[in-house]
């Protein structure tokens, strides 16, 4: 009996838990380029921001397309014209990061997608903000955040695959450095990439028209 106890204590131990140590060089080295591509979005919502503050309002209206400013305009529209208003400006954005990302001077031009989206949002919830107030505010954080948000973080990984992807071709314009067959793969992942941001985008887009058309008209926006 003795032995028996023995045995099962020899064989059922417990694993240890170990905590590894934080590496801020690791951490850095693996969300790096999404660390800088949010910087670059909230640089830019502060300028959008500001901007928003000393721009003249009718000029702001007229850029409906861009900014979200015009709300009774964007009331009286229908649920897919809601939804092909708000996929168009974010395809657009997309659109440019693809581009982008097949030149060498993507890495340099890259942060300025994200930087303008910051500059559109900025633009748009200030307007909003100071334009109608709380209604405003609790427009924009029940309808136009959760969209934003889900196309932002699709907006911050794609443009790190394209920043990644572009130094590809810079290394290539300069050195010749990259053979055939890894550039392919590299292309390939892209286009695989580029699929999944298009229906994160689609979503998001889909997420903004099921809000507006559910929660819009229980605003006051006269």
């Amino acid at each position: 009996m003795k032995s028996m106890v023995f045995t099962l204590k020899r064989k059922f131990r417990f694993p240890r838990i170990r905590r590894e140590n934080f590496s801020v060089k690791e951490y850095f080295a693996r969300y790096g380029l999404q660390i800088f591509f949010m910087l670059t979005f909230l640089l830019g919502l502060i300028l959008g921001v500001a901007y928003a503050t000393k721009a003249d309002k009718d000029f702001l209206l007229r850029l409906d397309f861009l900014f979200l400013s015009n709300m009774n305009s964007r009331l009286s529209m229908s649920a897919f014209e809601i939804f092909c208003s708000c996929f168009t400006t974010d395809f657009l954005v997309l659109f440019v990061v693809f581009c982008f990302s097949f030149a060498p001077w993507g890495t340099v031009t890259l942060p300025f997608c994200t930087a303008f989206k910051g500059f559109s949002v900025g633009v748009s919830s200030a307007f909003i903000f100071s334009l109608y107030r709380m209604s405003g505010i609790g427009f924009y954080i029940l309808v136009v955040l959760p969209g934003a948000i889900l196309f932002l973080f699709a907006l911050v990984s794609y443009c790190k695959e394209g920043f990644t992807l572009s130094v590809r071709f810079l290394r290539l314009s300069l050195f010749g450095s990259i053979k055939e067959p890894y550039l392919n793969r590299n292309i390939r992942s892209f286009f695989n990439k580029s699929l999944i941001a298009l229906l994160v985008t689609l979503g998001s887009s889909l997420l903004d028209m099921i809000l507006w058309v559910l929660f819009a008209h229980m605003f006051n926006f006269s």
